[in-house]
């Protein structure tokens, strides 16, 4: 089986979750002996030598991504001259789908499999209801995105299938390390752990609300990101008064990432729009206790009361409440933490998620001869 996977990106040091998806997908799928074309602009960082992993450089470094429509079509008659691949895996179809469609006009034999994880990737220029019906197969990261994708483009359902993320392996309970909490200055305080990109969508800024209604100094938030907003981070904790519980640090990769969700108590996922994020599941893998917001797939990664609270957005009498009830309950942690270990063993395994992707390819290539 080959499958051809236009890529804007493919970084084992990305932190946008659409990107780390599609890496372990592809890996996985690489081990399974699956033939993988993957289209890639070049400059970009990527994993090395990877058995069954065949890279075409487009020779442009950087590309607006609507123009990777345009940019793209070539290079997939291209390799399917060199290849007959039987499958095009879209990462997006917003920057990859139109490119994808004329190809398929040319070579209508060749079934295109649509991945999508926020809701609004799907409206595709205003043309959503049309676009999303020409995909051989949809595969969603959520239930959430699945169900609003039936309901407002009538796609039929055994067209969709939705495919949870995956936890590393490398990710699991361990004692905090002693180094970095005396670095961070983290000795004898409860640690609230914010992890993904500082912009508004992910709402880091809510936290500082939340650090000034607590009155707690036994509280620090740690930041564990980059991005836009961390300047304005530092600034407003400087106004209202909590700089002093605040701790920013870069992001980390790989195996280096569970010295540090192992550093917090518990983990807090303010998002207001979202996937199916990946942070919170790798937090969960660390036997952590989450908080989030009340809205888009949350419901599928935390059962309110038993892994974590869930709270209404923006709500910093909620948030706080619920935080609080945390902090002053070292026991109550520990029994959601459990809880959370317990689901990502029986969920989000990425090998569960390679297993689904596999089914899907063969059925659709099966469906093809």
């Amino acid at each position: 089986m080959r499958v051809c996977s236009p890529q804007l990106g493919l970084s084992p040091k990305s932190v946008l979750g659409g990107e780390v998806y599609d890496r372990e997908i592809l890996l996985g799928l690489a081990k399974r002996n699956v033939k993988i074309e993957i289209i890639l602009p070049i400059g970009l960082d990527t994993d090395k030598n990877v058995k069954n992993w065949s890279i075409t450089k487009i020779p442009i470094k950087r590309i607006p991504a609507p123009m990777f429509n345009f940019l793209v079509m070539p290079y997939l008659f291209l390799v399917y001259k060199r290849t007959k691949f039987e499958i095009i895996r879209l990462h997006s179809p917003q920057f990859i789908g139109l490119g994808a469609l004329f190809f398929k006009f040319f070579v209508p034999k060749v079934k295109i499999i649509a991945t999508y994880h926020q809701f609004r990737e799907t409206k595709l220029f205003g043309l959503g209801k049309i676009l999303n019906k020409y995909w051989d197969h949809i595969i969603t990261d959520s239930q959430h995105v699945k169900a609003e994708i039936i309901k407002q483009f009538e796609v039929n359902e055994k067209k969709i299938t939705s495919i949870h993320n995956g936890v590393p392996n490398y990710l699991k309970p361990q004692k905090k390390d002693q180094r970095l909490m005396k670095k961070l200055k983290l000795e004898n305080k409860v640690v609230l752990l914010f992890m993904g990109l500082f912009i508004k969508r992910k709402n880091p800024l809510f936290l500082l609300d939340i650090l000034k209604l607590l009155k707690r100094e036994d509280a620090v938030v740690l930041f564990w990101g980059k991005g836009p907003l961390k300047k304005e981070i530092i600034h407003r904790s400087q106004e209202v008064g909590t700089y002093n519980q605040i701790r920013i640090i870069d992001p980390v990769y790989g195996p280096e990432k569970n010295k540090i969700h192992n550093l917090a108590d518990i983990f807090v996922h303010p998002a207001l729009d979202e996937g199916f994020a990946l942070a919170p599941l790798e937090s969960m893998g660390c036997a952590k206790p989450l908080i989030m917001n009340f809205a888009h797939s949350a419901t599928e990664v935390v059962e309110n009361k038993v892994n974590g609270f869930l709270c209404e957005a923006n709500n910093v009498k909620d948030w706080s409440h619920k935080i609080n009830i945390l902090i002053s309950n070292p026991k109550l942690r520990a029994k959601m933490g459990t809880a959370s270990l317990q689901k990502v063993k029986r969920e989000f395994r990425w090998s569960k998620a390679i297993e689904k992707h596999l089914d899907i390819l063969r059925k659709i290539t099966y469906e093809a001869t």
